[in-house]
């Protein structure tokens, strides 16, 4: 494995599953994660994919995995925080057609995406009501996700879905010129369990909802052909 491996990144690792710490609503996340997903690597991955049963997903763009928020001083990214609100999908509705092409399940058996923001709500929205309410979550989620613009980012730097093996420091070098600070780029194997196929690329956002330069040191999976991974083609 790539020894710099970033502040951030140990923290998700080993603080992602803590629960026990106690969140008020006064407490504030320093900024938040998210993980975007390049869905053909999921789609041929063991597990498969399974489209959700209502909308259109975009799968020739990297989706929205999750939107975590991060505490520096109160143990990491903390889930299933203590919160009166319930998730209800009126209360987004003027947000689910983008939702559903943006941020849906694609997990086996086919299911609703509502299905998928109700835990993601309860998993990590939860722990972050001192800044954002459960329709500014999801609203600042997609803002992120338009702002960082990521399949364009990488294709603007020559990175393409082609099926062609990239360097990760070139991944990380186009975050980077976009002023998105560094990335932690994780990856699966591919059929043969020989190479790295690119998976999720996780960069920031501000507690506000913004893109934010993330801060740490760039990261990337083990690769095994020389820090290389293939992008696959949608």
């Amino acid at each position: 494995m790539n020894k710099f491996i970033p502040r951030f990144l140990l923290l998700i690792l080993c603080l992602a599953s803590l629960s026990s710490l106690v969140f008020t609503a006064e407490t504030t996340p320093d900024y938040f994660f998210i993980i975007f997903q390049w869905p053909k690597t999921k789609c041929e991955s063991k597990e498969g994919c399974c489209l959700p049963k209502k909308g259109e997903p975009i799968l020739n763009d990297f989706i929205i995995s999750e939107f975590q928020p991060f505490y520096a001083q109160d143990g990491g990214i903390p889930q299933n925080c203590n919160t009166t609100t319930k998730f209800q999908p009126s209360q987004i509705a003027d947000l689910a057609s983008s939702l559903e092409r943006y941020w849906p399940s694609l997990s086996c058996p086919s299911r609703d995406s509502k299905k998928l923001w109700k835990e993601e709500w309860v998993k990590y929205g939860s722990c972050a009501e001192s800044v954002l309410d459960l329709h500014d979550y999801f609203a600042a989620a997609l803002r992120v996700q338009r702002q960082i613009n990521l399949l364009k980012l990488l294709s603007d730097a020559g990175i393409k879905p082609n099926g062609t093996y990239y360097p990760g420091e070139a991944i990380n070098e186009a975050v980077k010129k976009a002023g998105l600070g560094e990335a932690a780029v994780t990856c699966r194997e591919d059929e043969d369990g020989l190479n790295s196929v690119l998976d999720q690329i996780t960069l920031c956002a501000t507690r506000q909802g913004n893109k934010f330069p993330c801060p740490g040191a760039f990261w990337i999976c083990d690769s095994r052909n020389d820090n290389k991974v293939k992008f696959l083609k949608p």
